[in-house]
This record gives structure tokens, C-alpha cells and sequence, in this order.
């Protein structure tokens, strides 16, 4: 034991230190590139423009700002940027310089970037290579012999250049312009498959009750595809109550004490997605079937078949009610078919239902559950 402690220790203690010798280097780093790029920017060095730009990312890996530079490059170069631009974009380094340009433009950005220089890639904000990198962007947009780049490069270039509204307003075109057959909808995210859940969570009754107190609930489901406003589910659920108190049931037509452990129902449901995002949706839903209290009695039935030979069944004796269900669901999407979630639901379940039942066992519930859907 002493062992691990110390190993605990040392992991804890190595962990910070080498993060911070790593973040230092890329810092002390990047403010010698800086300084070396204000020049090289100046003189169109394209070579040793590169060169720099690979010794930073050797020290920090690729950032806004070095495939920002490489971008303006190729462009300058009339060279192909779809690797280099789709790869800016899918890590939103867009939303990145949208914010870099709006905090440059503060009264006290030098204390933003103080406070977060990590943020900025520890490049200062308003740094003299910004400011060249507009110069070269603003020249592309204005001249003649460059009025082929096509409607991504002019885009991104009124960005680079500072003018974000106006690269927010090309890109929003865009988009009004797309055929109406690809415009995005709920059918792009979610599979139109069925999805299985794995439920388990907490029951309590609701107001006073002297036969079941809290208790774990658990549960599988399979529900219709989510494509649909309206989805349909079929679901198990049970729960555990080792603590509940007995009450009375008839049994072989004498009134008998049981303590039961479990309860069981199976049910039907039927929900309308009231919100759908790209990432969550909300479910509310209604769930109606037969659950029954396990009492673990049995009776033995004669007969005969239609030959006349004689035939025995086993009959469960166990506490048959109605189980409705009122829920809400608040469902997250991972990707493809999987989500996880939690719903909360109100259970009315009249136990006096059954005849057999001679105590009275309150019917109003609520449960509260995670779940995982795949």
C-alpha cells in the first residue's frame, strides 16, 4: 500500500511539472518564431516562412495561426488549399480568429491575452504578424490577377482579413443557396433505425407509504427509429425492494402475509420529440401495461387434455395491476445510434385493482433514471 501511495504521489507530482515544461517550451518557442516570421512576412521568404511555421508546430502542433499563414501562402502560390482549408474549418479554427479579432479589438486586450495566453496560441494579440497577414489578405481580395480563387479562398480571406461580418455573410449565402434536398434536418443526424436502452435508476413512492420506501429500478426498452415526431417503445422495467413491508393477499382462499422483493411490469409507449437539435432532444412520453408484485406463490391446475389425459399447470399467484406511466426524457446524441439520457416519469399504479389484494398500497410513484440507447 505504501508503494502505490508513493507512486500516487510521483504521478501527481511529474504529471503538472511536465505540462508545464511542455507549455513553457511552446511558449519561449513561438515568441522566437515571431519574431523571425515579422520579417520573413515582410519579405515574402515562402521557404523559410515554411520552415518556421514547422519548427512552431514541431514544439505545439498545429494551431489557427500556422494554418492560417499556410493558408494565405497557398493561396499567394495559386496551389491547391482544400486539405489545409477543410482542415482549418473542421476544427472551427474560424469561430477561433472570429474571437481573436473581437478581444484584439478591446481597449485592455493586452490583459486578455495575459490572462489566457494559451488561448491565443501565445501569439500576442494585435502582434505586428497579424497585422501583415491582413495587409497580404486584403491585397489577394483586391487584385485582378487573382479574381479566379474560388468562393471558399474569398471567404476565408475577408476573415483572415479582419472583416468577419463579412465572411459570416458569404458563408450564410451559401447556405440559403444549397438545393433544398440537402438542407439539413433531423433525418441527417439520427439513424433511421431501432434503438435498445439500458435504464436503471431510483423509485420512490410519492406522499406517505407503508409498504415500499425507495428503491433501484432497472430496465431494458426497444424504441422505433427517431426520425419520426412520434415514437413508439416497448419496454421492461423491475424493481428491487428487499426492505418493503408485507401485506395481505388471498391465497387458496385464506388471507395470507407476504413480503415481496421485486415488482415487474411490461409496457407499451408512445412519445413526441417536443425539441430536436443536432445534439438533444426532448421526449415526453406515455407508457401504459401490466406490472405485477412478485409474491412467489404457485398453484398447481388438473385437467385433461383433449385425448383425456391428465394435465397439471402452474399458476403464479402474484399481485396483477394496471401500470401507467407519465415521463420526460432528455436525450443527448454520442453519434450514429448511441445517446445517453435521463428521464424522470410519475407512475400511477392502482394496486386494488387486483381482488386478491387486502391492503392498502398507495398507487402514485415517480422515478428518476439514466439511460443508454444504442
Amino acid at each position: 500500500m505504501t508503494y502505490f501511495r508513493k507512486l500516487i504521489v510521483l504521478i501527481l507530482f511529474v504529471c503538472p511539472v511536465v505540462s508545464l515544461k511542455a507549455q513553457n517550451h511552446c511558449e519561449q518557442q513561438t515568441t522566437l518564431s515571431l519574431q523571425k516570421l515579422t520579417l520573413l512576412l515582410q519579405k515574402n521568404e515562402v521557404s523559410s516562412i515554411m520552415s518556421t511555421l514547422q519548427t512552431m508546430e514541431s514544439s505545439c502542433g498545429e494551431n489557427e495561426f500556422t494554418l492560417r499563414t499556410k493558408l494565405i501562402y497557398q493561396i499567394i502560390n495559386r496551389e491547391t488549399t482544400d486539405a489545409v482549408y477543410n482542415k482549418y474549418i473542421k476544427q472551427r479554427f474560424d469561430d477561433e480568429l472570429i474571437s481573436r479579432w473581437d478581444n484584439s479589438a478591446e481597449a485592455d486586450y493586452q490583459n486578455i491575452y495575459t490572462r489566457n495566453k494559451q488561448k491565443f496560441n501565445y501569439v500576442p494579440l494585435r502582434h505586428a504578424t497579424d497585422s501583415l497577414m491582413k495587409i497580404k489578405a486584403k491585397a489577394l481580395l483586391n487584385s485582378a490577377s487573382y479574381s479566379s480563387i474560388n468562393d471558399e479562398e474569398i471567404a476565408i480571406l475577408y476573415l483572415f482579413a479582419g472583416d468577419s461580418e463579412a465572411y459570416l455573410d458569404i458563408i450564410a449565402e451559401r447556405k440559403d443557396d444549397e438545393p433544398s434536398d440537402v438542407e439539413p434536418n433531423v433525418y441527417d443526424w439520427h439513424q433511421p433505425k431501432h434503438t435498445f436502452g439500458i435504464y436503471a435508476g431510483l423509485f420512490s413512492p410519492l406522499g406517505t407509504n407503508n409498504f415500499f420506501s425507495k428503491s433501484f429500478t432497472a430496465g431494458l426498452s426497444i424504441m422505433t427509429p427517431l426520425t419520426k415526431d412520434f415514437v413508439g417503445e416497448l419496454q421492461y422495467k423491475f424493481r428491487i425492494h428487499p426492505g418493503a413491508q408485507p401485506f395481505d393477499f388471498n391465497y387458496k382462499e385464506e388471507i395470507r402475509e407476504v413480503q415481496s422483493s421485486t415488482s415487474h411490469v411490461l409496457s407499451v409507449g408512445l412519445g413526441y420529440k417536443l425539441v430536436d437539435t443536432k445534439k438533444n432532444t426532448i421526449l415526453p412520453k406515455v407508457n401504459l401495461g401490466l406490472g405485477f408484485i412478485w409474491t412467489g406463490l404457485s398453484e398447481v391446475e388438473y385437467g385433461e387434455d383433449d385425448e383425456g389425459n391428465e394435465t397439471e399447470t402452474t399458476r403464479f399467484r402474484n399481485v396483477n395491476t394496471l401500470h401507467s406511466t407519465f415521463g420526460l426524457t432528455f436525450m443527448r446524441h454520442l453519434r450514429n445510434k448511441t445517446y445517453i439520457g435521463l428521464e424522470s416519469n410519475l407512475h400511477i399504479i392502482p394496486y386494488q385493482w387486483d381482488s386478491n389484494l387486502h391492503s392498502p398500497i398507495p398507487s402514485q410513484y415517480a422515478s428518476f433514471e439514466f439511460f443508454v440507447r444504442f
